[in-house]
């Protein structure tokens, strides 16, 4: 026995409908090709290399998030290094000031507010922010470095500078029996309780909250350098410290010896601050540096990277142009097909009664 298949015009419109929805599909995946130049769908194209290409897109990620950190430590040493060179200049300008005071250029009385003022710089300096960030804090940089010298109520600073003076002395810095103050007596002060405090607890108990540890920065995938400063480098006490000296230390009612004496060990100090000041800009132009270096390796890096996704993930525009333009074609002969099976009619085929 024969048996056919049953044929109409409504089976074959359905069968045109499909194949037309089956290309309006792979159109839809070519032109999002076309238009990102990458694979629609990675996973299924690649198979078993799609992890390879998950890899190196994490690999791409990883590097351009340690450039974007890297720009946030760069603006931060920029921002150091100019305050730094601030502090340098004041120190310049304040050892020209003590050259004047030396050879009476200059009252101790007029030094002692020009030492004031340039204390004042100094702590303003240090308490330098960025982006709600004490610059000098170390890792404490959510804390102000330096408390202010004078201010109200009086600062811890200025009353432990006060008690080592009555203590030593047996009087306050304001007393005219500061004139009997000998050289030798002033050069034991400043070599000990006076220099204690600008050093170790001293330091830390009274003017400063930074911390010795600076902020660190991952600056590559080996590569982790430090990115900041502190106020508790010599460079900031030994600063402080001859400011002090030079502005609270009763200077209006000393001999001229004694007043040498003070003057001689304030140049010391501001010379010897200067050189440590250099050292921390030279270490923070070498971070810098290195940021530089590391961030023009990383872009290589990036370069290579985007080559190897490029020959895992993207299309070629050529063949996906032709790719489209036959899917088009495709496309509008079925619809064309599908409109004249639709018109076919058996009454077309009826002869007339």
């Amino acid at each position: 026995m024969t048996t056919t298949s049953h044929i109409s015009t409504a089976a074959i419109g359905m069968a045109s409908r499909l194949s037309i929805s089956n290309l309006q599909t792979k159109l839809q995946v070519a032109q999002k090709e076309l238009s990102t130049l990458r694979l629609s769908d990675v996973g299924l194209s690649l198979g078993y290399r799609t992890g390879e290409a998950v890899s190196v897109r994490q690999e791409i990620t990883r590097l351009k998030t340690i450039t974007d950190t890297n720009s946030i430590a760069k603006s931060r040493l920029d921002t150091t290094d100019v305050a730094l060179k601030g502090m340098m200049d004041g120190a310049s300008q304040f050892l020209g000031n003590l050259f004047l005071a030396r050879n009476g250029g200059i009252t101790p009385g007029a030094l002692a507010d020009v030492a004031k003022n340039a204390l004042s710089t100094l702590t303003d300096a240090s308490n330098t922010t960025l982006n709600g960030m004490f610059l000098f804090g170390g890792i404490n940089s959510d804390a102000k470095p330096i408390q202010p010298y004078d201010s109200t109520p009086t600062s811890a600073a200025k009353s432990a500078v006060a008690d080592a003076f009555q203590n030593a002395f047996g009087f306050p810095q304001s007393d005219p029996a500061a004139a009997n103050i000998s050289p030798a007596d002033m050069t034991n002060f400043l070599d000990g309780t006076f220099k204690d405090l600008f050093e170790g607890n001293g330091w830390k108990g009274t003017w400063s909250n930074a911390s010795d540890q600076n902020i660190k920065s991952r600056i590559s995938t080996s590569e982790l350098i430090d990115t900041s400063a502190n106020a508790n480098e010599p460079a900031f006490r030994k600063l402080a410290e001859a400011y002090t000296m030079m502005s609270d230390l009763g200077n209006k009612n000393l001999s001229t010896d004694t007043y040498n004496v003070l003057i001689d060990k304030a140049m010391a100090l501001v010379n010897a601050a200067t050189t440590d000041f250099t050292r921390i800009r030279t270490d923070i132009g070498s971070a810098q540096s290195r940021i530089q270096g590391a961030n023009d390796r990383m872009d290589i890096q990036v370069n290579v990277l985007n080559l190897n996704i490029n020959s895992l993930e993207g299309v070629d525009s050529s063949e996906v142009s032709v790719r489209v333009s036959s899917l088009l074609t495709q496309i509008e002969t079925a619809y064309s097909v599908t409109a004249k099976i639709q018109n076919l009619s058996i009454l077309n085929y009826m002869p007339n009664s």
